[in-house]
């Protein structure tokens, strides 16, 4: 098997204008998420991620934080779901088990900026308008190839599962995690301007997008407030 996101790009190819998640008041269809993640895996290769390079989210699960997380995977890269508290944002220098090469953080933040930081890690801040503006990075509509066994997402510190790069889910694992209920799709997965939830808790509930995702093609068509992101 390869990289968990070709989920995605089949269901943009099978359905494109059925509902895949809603963020704030509007919906994304499969191929607007599609085309987003596009562009951030884009952005990220663009800047110098490469394969294995950590991408770390220091976000609650925000509309924006699908996006960010399924265009890091796309790019091969590995996601560090971090926690809001100061002592999580001590990422170790790039290279070493849990090095963030980029880190995506909320505007204002504790650690925003960079400033005090060890290692070359940068900060991108991430605000309201975050969908909007990566509308304009550059696509990378293939997907990088990534074994079952490769690491796709690091938790942070304190948290678990352990693997055999720490605390880790493989590609395979998560693909294994991400299958729809039995009958009728449930609801259209939905993101909060108010997100509350961090960590791995936030990077699981992009599992139900990607279970929606194979269980897509039983859905009526996006209503009309469909939010463009191009």
């Amino acid at each position: 098997m390869t990289n968990l996101v070709v989920v995605l790009v089949e269901a943009a190819r099978r359905c494109p204008q059925e509902p895949a998640v809603r963020v704030g008041g509007a919906v994304l269809g499969w191929a607007d998420l599609d085309e987003a993640s596009a562009r951030v895996a884009g952005g990220l290769l663009a800047h110098g991620v490469r394969p294995g390079d950590r991408v770390g989210l220091r976000l609650p699960d925000v509309p924006a934080f699908p996006v960010l997380l399924l265009g890091a995977l796309r790019a091969g890269a590995v996601v560090v779901p971090l926690s809001p508290r100061p002592w999580s944002l001590a990422v170790r220098p790039r290279g070493e088990a849990r090095g963030a090469r980029l880190v995506f953080a909320a505007p204002g933040s504790a650690g925003a900026g960079g400033g005090g930081v060890p290692g070359d890690t940068a900060y991108v801040p991430v605000g309201a308008d975050f969908l909007a503006q990566s509308g304009f990075w550059p696509q990378h509509p293939g997907v990088v190839d990534r074994p079952d066994d490769a690491p796709a997402v690091m938790a942070g510190p304190g948290e678990a599962p352990t693997g055999p790069w720490g605390p880790v889910l493989g590609h395979g694992v998560l693909r294994a995690g991400s299958v729809p209920a039995p009958g009728a799709p449930g609801p259209v997965p939905s993101f909060s301007p108010a997100g509350r939830t961090y960590g791995l808790a936030a990077a699981y509930r992009v599992l139900d997008v990607l279970a929606a995702a194979r269980a897509s093609g039983k859905r009526a068509s996006a209503p009309p407030d469909r939010l463009s992101v191009s």
